[in-house]
């Protein structure tokens, strides 16, 4: 297995290039671009200076692990506004078309928000009517859709038996999971979800939480990596007994007051231990 991190955690003082060179002394292999979150990847960026920041990941020693967007929440494939769904769907084609440049073969994309005015059922079967034609557009590139299983934030798939009905339904070999073990913290156990998916998961993102915490106030479910309630060793175990080596992906929230590069160190030291089974 390979450690990546987001290019959204870079501390915010930094460049791009500093932030790959950060990634690099901490002793990443890759990173994972974010379309929407950083000024230098946006929707209106050019081929050319993806091309150039690609260029720069490579001059760093760095791979692209994946691409990932900030937009679903805002633009999801699940809306009713067709205009917002026109914007879904390009935002992740660019996502495709991305991945491509950076030579990667995954994108990150969040499909469906069930609220009380859009219900479940609509959701679904929009989610998956969009996701069919997209995986004909992914499979052309060769890029696999990761949709993300951010549970509790959609409350959509919330199970992982679920969330395998919805891909059968797809029946796209290019549309998987694109996996969150820290998502899962009040609808199971990321483990099980690893053993039911398995050849189906496309990247692992990692991350811990406090489950006891909730929801509540300002006070955030999600920490850093071996601080939770996570089970570590049956996530391993799960990884292995699926014969999972492919990414993992930190997804962490910048909570350091002080010295914040020093959490891309610790993440990258834990995510060492994850990979070597050191738990």
């Amino acid at each position: 297995m390979k450690k990546s991190i987001g290019d959204s955690i870079f501390p915010p003082a930094l460049t791009f290039v500093q932030g790959l060179e950060l990634l690099k002394r901490a002793d990443y292999q890759g990173v994972e671009l974010w379309l929407g979150d950083r000024p230098w990847f946006q929707m209106g960026t050019k081929d050319a200076d993806l091309r150039t920041l690609f260029s720069q990941i490579l001059d760093a020693g760095l791979q692209v692990s994946n691409v990932s967007n900030t937009l679903d929440w805002d633009e999801n494939i699940c809306a009713r506004d067709p205009s917002k769904r026109a914007a879904a769907v390009r935002h992740i084609e660019r996502q495709i078309e991305a991945a491509q440049i950076f030579k990667t073969d995954a994108i990150l994309v969040v499909a469906g928000v069930v609220t009380a005015d859009l219900p479940y059922n609509e959701v679904y079967e929009r989610c998956a009517e969009t996701l069919r034609r997209l995986g004909e557009v992914a499979g052309k590139a060769k890029v696999k859709i990761g949709v993300e299983n951010c549970n509790s934030e959609q409350r959509f798939l919330l199970s992982p038996r679920e969330f395998k009905t919805f891909l059968d339904d797809v029946n796209s070999p290019w549309v998987g999971i694109h996996l969150d073990v820290g998502n899962i913290h009040d609808t199971g156990f990321a483990e099980q979800w690893i053993e039911m998916h398995g050849p189906r998961i496309t990247r692992i993102h990692v991350k811990d939480v406090m489950k006891h915490r909730g929801r509540c106030g300002q006070e955030s479910v999600y920490t850093n990596l071996f601080l939770g309630d996570n089970n570590w060793r049956a996530i391993r175990d799960a990884m292995t007994k699926v014969g999972y080596d492919g990414w993992i992906v930190a997804e962490m929230e910048a909570r350091y007051r002080y010295a914040a590069d020093q959490q891309i160190f610790d993440t990258s030291a834990a995510m060492s231990r994850l990979i070597k089974g050191q738990l």
